[in-house]
């Protein structure tokens, strides 16, 4: 007996856990400036699910924006430092959550 075919939402779930499982070991053998960058795309993507397949509040659209602009961006030879931009984003989202009903 075969299972019912995944929903969209459940499809969509288990790619993002092979992202993060798959994320998770390529972190062990990468450069210690790219494990930000990884949990970065990882929220991006989150949100992405939200928005697909809920009305996500526009506040969680402008955030996945801005996680858009830096998973998009070229690569530097020096990256960018990351520690204002994470301080900033948890901020707005740490905003957002404590606003949550």
């Amino acid at each position: 007996m075969s299972a019912a075919p995944p929903t969209p939402l459940n499809e969509d779930l288990i790619l993002l856990t092979a992202y993060l499982l798959s994320t998770g070991r390529g972190l062990l053998e990468e450069p210690a400036d790219y494990p930000p960058l990884r949990c970065i795309d990882a929220a991006r993507r989150t949100l992405c699910l939200l928005e697909t397949h809920t009305t996500a509040d526009p506040r969680l659209v402008n955030l996945r924006t801005r996680l858009d602009d830096i998973v998009t961006r070229p690569q530097q030879a020096t990256p960018a430092p990351l520690t204002g931009l994470l301080d900033d984003l948890c901020q707005e989202m740490a905003r957002i959550v404590k606003d949550l009903p």
